[in-house]
């Protein structure tokens, strides 16, 4: 048995050293490796830096900004902050699909020059360089947005936010480099071609000379925002979203909102799965009080506290069972529910105790909705939605 604990203790201490090396080393290695590349003539594997970079960064991204971001600014922190620092999500998600769509074009920018090189025309590269112009700029104003909490220990690990700019800081490095290699490439492999139309001549000297692309893909910068805002407005996002993903939030340096004050949160596990799931997802009602502490209240929540609140009424020895061992797990558990993503999780697998909760209710209870909609609200509260 000793050997099996033993075994086991090692297989996590492994999982735990190996993860750490793919999250927090490779990254760090990534960048000095694509900096040596940018710097120094003799490249180390470029090609493989680039597509680890390429392949790992949105990957990486996404899932520590999945398990890091927090609420939206016009969402309440809760009290105590889990011993660590809280902050409100550095993008308002309302209009982060503006962002990503941005983000994904200078992917595509960079991709098809990577791919094709000197193959494409010269008006083709200079669209895929503005598309990564667009990308860098975003990616800069990420960064500046972020640098306000740099060396802050989050919620996961020291320097969080610094880790969440260390992908769009390397995508900034490819893109430039790719840039300046295939200005040199077209440069060195072709030659000029006279036109007899004078003015068709005059746009094929322009483009030809690849030293005015960067000019030339800047100007193309601004048809190409519009085109992009034009597709982005028809699938429901604004025209100055690209701006307001930064300036609608808080806590962070473009922050221009303030948020609702935070909420207590005393360890009740539906009490924290309804503040910090997503709200789409664990669909929050209203405010509530609990102890004299004002809380966001959703339905499963509801259901649950009115089945035992019903359970207390008839029968009272289960309700103390029920109850201590509630508070024996519950606040435990509730601990670990400190992201939007685990909270919906959980609300999630308590959906089949919700549904049973509320046959008890209908099938003992008068008038099981109006026990329903008055839990948490006190005498003479009214009811507001969110």
């Amino acid at each position: 048995m000793d050997v099996i604990e033993d075994v086991f203790e090692i297989v996590t201490i492994l999982s735990v050293v190996i993860t750490a090396l793919i999250l927090l080393v490779l990254p760090l290695i990534l960048t000095i490796l694509n900096l040596v590349n940018l710097f120094h003539k003799r490249q180390v594997k470029p090609n493989l830096v680039d597509r680890l970079i390429m392949t790992l960064g949105p990957i990486f991204t996404v899932f520590l900004f999945g398990l890091w971001s927090g609420k939206d600014y016009n969402q309440p922190l809760e009290l105590p902050f889990m011993d660590t620092i809280e902050w409100h999500t550095p993008l308002a998600s309302w209009h982060s699909p503006t962002i990503v769509f941005y983000a994904i074009l200078a992917l595509i920018g960079y991709g098809v020059i990577r791919k094709y090189r000197t193959r494409l025309s010269p008006i083709m590269i200079t669209i895929s360089i503005s598309c990564m112009i667009i990308g860098s700029i975003i990616g800069i104003v990420w960064m500046l947005q972020l640098s306000s909490h740099f060396f802050e220990i989050g919620a996961f690990i020291p320097g969080e936010a610094i880790y969440l700019c260390i992908f769009p800081f390397n995508y900034i490095i490819c893109f430039f480099a790719i840039t300046k290699s295939i200005i040199q490439e077209y440069t060195e492999e072709n030659q000029e071609v006279i036109y007899k139309n004078t003015i068709l001549n005059k746009c094929n000297l322009l483009l030809h000379d690849s030293k005015n692309w960067p000019v030339i893909a800047i100007t193309l910068m601004i048809p190409i925002l519009a085109i992009a805002t034009i597709i982005l407005i028809l699938f429901g996002q604004q025209p100055s979203a690209i701006i307001k993903a930064f300036t609608e939030t808080s806590d962070w340096l473009l922050s221009q909102k303030n948020s609702p004050p935070p909420i207590e949160v005393d360890g009740h596990y539906l009490c924290t799965v309804s503040l910090r799931g997503h709200p789409w997802v664990v669909k929050p009602l209203r405010y509530g009080i609990r102890k004299n502490n004002k809380i966001i209240v959703n339905r499963q929540l509801c259901v649950a506290n009115a089945f035992e609140q019903l359970i207390q009424e008839r029968m009272p020895r289960i309700h103390h069972f029920i109850r201590s061992i509630y508070d024996k797990y519950g606040y435990p558990l509730s601990k670990h529910i400190i992201n939007p993503v685990s909270a919906d999780i959980v609300y999630m697998f308590m959906k089949p105790l919700e549904w049973l909760f509320l046959v008890i209710l209908y099938l003992l209870d008068r008038k099981p909705e109006d026990r329903i909609a008055m839990q948490y609200i006190p005498a003479g509260m009214v009811k507001v939605n969110l």
